[in-house]
């Protein structure tokens, strides 16, 4: 049971499927984090290896992560909000795929692998420190929205450091900032190859943007995207802002009639491997093409000796992270109760 802190409470993301942790009275997440990550799931594949910088209590990271089977580090400075992240990626149970580190963006590079990252996500502050800019009283407000901690160009050469080449990295910021997004990409061997305007409504100017940058390749060929309506006349949001905060009825029947398997490898070494997958026979072709994971690339060949069906994600990737955290003894026993004979498979 995950315990709820004073003025906190659950919320939930992309219908009823997704829960964060929020204090009432902090900064919570907003429509622009859930535009950058529906934005930025599309680049992400089940072997992506994706950096989220300002995470906050990770309702971006975590509404990616249900796309996906890939793996994520998640930065934040604050100890109050890291806290959440911790306890939300707990309630949605992904503990085995979702890292999160509390510290300044800054000094990411010391402790994150440099040039390994397939994506970099950033919702970072929006407003500079300027002498007589009123900032919000609220400390963890303030570091939320202004550049107290970290700045625009630290933050773009932190997410270049991070990338390999031809990584992408997302980036949702306020318009007026645009021309320092580039210049700042440009100076740090990112190249911007997209940028998405949204308006709150028709006819008026583009108040929140979405960037995409690549590392080491061409600066040529950007392309600037018709501007996205958020807002009807009525206030309620249009179907294309629908579609990012809520699961369609397709998409939920489709997800309900899918199976979602936990599974268990011999390894060629004799350890185990516990996974998650959606399809046994392709998840057991790719670990055995050395694609499936870090840990069984120098096992092969594998072989798959048991496997549990659930009809949703969640569960079996519990089981996954349940059977993974026990030792060697209590794996062995396990596979004996449900009829593994794991010796005779060597």
């Amino acid at each position: 049971m995950v315990e709820l802190k004073e003025n906190e409470r659950i919320d939930y993301i992309y219908s009823d499927n997704l829960k964060i942790i929020q204090n009432k009275t902090a900064f919570s997440f907003s429509m622009d984090t859930l535009l950058l990550a529906n934005w930025a799931k599309e680049a992400i594949k089940n072997r992506s290896k994706v950096a989220d910088l300002c995470a906050g209590n990770c309702a971006a990271t975590i509404y990616m992560a249900y796309f996906n089977e890939a793996k994520y580090d998640a930065i934040e400075i604050q100890p109050e909000i890291v806290s959440q992240a911790k306890r939300s990626i707990e309630l949605n149970g992904y503990e085995n795929r979702i890292e999160v580190y509390q510290d300044n963006v800054l000094n990411a590079p010391n402790f994150l692998r440099k040039d390994s990252y397939d994506v970099v996500t950033v919702n970072p502050p929006y407003f500079k420190m300027q002498e007589g800019h009123e900032i919000n009283p609220d400390p963890k407000k303030a570091i939320a929205r202004h550049e107290i901690l970290i700045n625009l160009e630290q933050i773009i050469e932190t997410a270049s450091s991070l990338l390999k080449m031809k990584g992408k990295m997302f980036m949702v910021h306020r318009p007026e900032r645009l021309g320092e997004i580039c210049y700042y990409c440009m100076k740090h061997d990112l190249s911007v190859k997209l940028i998405q305007p949204f308006v709150s409504h028709h006819s008026e100017n583009t108040n929140l943007i979405i960037v995409e940058a690549v590392k080491h390749t061409a600066s040529d060929g950007t392309v600037l995207k018709d501007a996205i309506e958020v807002h009807d006349e009525e206030g309620k949001f249009l179907p294309a802002i629908q579609k990012v905060i809520r699961e369609s009825d397709e998409e939920r029947k489709k997800r309900e009639q899918k199976n979602y398997y936990f599974y268990v490898l011999l390894c060629n070494d004799g350890s185990f491997y516990g996974g998650y997958t959606d399809d046994l026979k392709h998840r057991l072709q790719m670990h055995n093409l050395g694609k499936g994971a870090k840990y069984t690339k120098s096992r092969r060949p594998v072989q798959m000796i048991y496997f549990e069906t659930f009809d949703n994600k969640s569960a079996a990737l519990k089981r996954e992270y349940w059977f993974k955290h026990h030792d060697r003894k209590w794996k062995e026993k396990f596979l004996n109760e449900h009829n593994v004979d794991w010796n005779s498979c060597n």
